[in-house]
């Protein structure tokens, strides 16, 4: 299969689909893009402080940080009204999006929550086509 290389997948939940209901499957979502981005650190106790801090925040049905850190593929939870969602993003253009949106999809799919999977919907690069 001969894939484009594209910068960003989204993960756009229905409106029904609450901060609150990734709460089962999070840790399980961000160990998967911790691993399938090779950015899983040796030390596993700084990822369970990473997650813990998220499931603190959707607990109380908010926004979690994801995965910002400087130079890497990021997991990133933007401040949206009316609906939930996340993408994952490089700053250049690779095929590797692909890879590791698939493995989050396999967990996603795991959940029973509706969404969709779309690629390269970034407005900041959308007239730079």
């Amino acid at each position: 299969m001969n894939l484009m290389k594209i910068r960003s997948a989204h993960f756009i939940f229905a409106p029904s689909v609450t901060y609150a209901d990734l709460k089962p499957i999070y840790p399980e979502l961000y160990r998967t893009f911790l691993k399938e981005s090779e950015q899983m650190p040796e030390d596993e106790a700084a990822v369970e402080i990473w997650i813990d801090r998220d499931m603190k925040d959707l607990a109380k049905n908010k926004k979690p940080e994801g995965f910002l850190k400087q130079n890497s593929i990021k997991m990133v939870f933007p401040i949206r009204d009316g609906f939930v969602e996340f993408y994952i993003y490089y700053k250049v253009r690779t095929q590797d999006i692909y890879r590791i949106a698939d493995a989050i999809d396999r967990v996603l799919k795991k959940s029973g929550l509706e969404y969709q999977k779309k690629y390269d919907k970034m407005l900041r690069y959308a007239n730079s086509k």
